[in-house]
């Protein structure tokens, strides 16, 4: 059984204990061991990058420091962690006199990066390590083909060359589950989930202009693997209709929900109950063998 050190980080345990919960089970199902880091920090992302960049070097330095004595992959479920502690990994690895200056710092609490340990996000464990044709054997109730909307979310994709992620993971991770991906114009751009502390009105336009876009292609819900992302598209929904009058009906679901439930899990184990825009209706697109 492949084993990882697992980083939660803050915003899922915090709001969305139904992203652990049904990632957790999926894991188990798929022989996946998860092993918590323990005495480890907020990843920053992305208000102490933007504050104080070398005190957000030296929080995600020392997480990875921390891997490395296990000496196990870190996985996470969340973009923003993913993010930071992969662009931390990948310029500690290629600079030189930055990491010098890091582990300097690192020292003084007994710790140093090694680069051992590679931060991995859940959806590339999934796709890299178990493979779609195992995943496709521990399909139990298929979708029915119902159109499904990714959004994939910034930190996951950008920069390619840094976290070696492609849409194509996320896509046939969503089709092994008998969905329907729905391409939709604007599946680039940010929900705005970042901006909203600086810009809530730019956050909201940016929520409504992907609600619709995702909409008028035929969407019937949406798949997101951040908890950030999740937030935005789920709570903006309610937003709008009370600012625009507009109702966009598209319940977004965390993508461990959706597999665990094409894997035979029920709605109480994924948590379906916790999505703010109910998302029960997607039980009604499962399929029995």
């Amino acid at each position: 059984m492949p084993k990882y050190s697992l980083y939660m980080g803050c915003s899922v345990p915090a709001n969305y204990p139904n992203y652990e919960a049904s990632m957790c089970r999926v894991a188990e199902i798929l022989e996946l061991e998860l092993e918590y880091l323990e005495d480890v920090a907020c990843c920053g992302s992305p208000n102490l990058r933007a504050m104080d960049y070398l005190g957000w070097l030296k929080v995600n330095a020392r997480t990875l420091a921390i891997a490395d004595r296990i000496g196990h992959d870190v996985v996470t479920p969340c973009n923003g962690c993913f993010g930071s502690l992969k662009d931390v990994y990948h310029l500690l690895r290629h600079d030189t006199k930055t990491r010098e200056k890091v582990n300097d710092e690192l020292k003084q609490e007994g710790f140093e990066f090694k680069g051992i340990s590679r931060p991995r996000h859940f959806i590339e464990v999934l796709h890299a390590d178990v493979g779609i044709d195992s995943i496709r054997k521990k399909i139990t109730r298929p979708l029915d083909g119902v159109g499904i909307a990714i959004h994939y979310g910034c930190h996951v994709l950008r920069p390619t060359d840094v976290t070696e992620i492609t849409p194509i993971i996320l896509d046939e991770l969503m089709r092994v589950t008998g969905a329907q991906v729905i391409e939709y114009p604007l599946w680039k751009q940010c929900c705005g989930a970042t901006v909203l502390p600086v810009d809530e009105d730019l956050a909201i336009r940016l929520a409504r202009d992907k609600l619709k876009s995702m909409k008028e292609a035929g969407a019937v819900f949406i798949t997101v693997v951040c908890p950030a992302c999740c937030n935005q598209l789920d709570l903006q929904q309610l937003g709008l209709k009370e600012s625009y009058g507009e109702e966009y009906n598209l319940p977004v679901l965390l993508y461990p929900q959706i597999l665990g439930l094409a894997m035979g899990l029920d709605e109480s184990e994924v948590g379906l109950e916790m999505n703010r825009v109910s998302a029960i209706p997607i039980l009604q697109h499962l399929v029995h063998k």
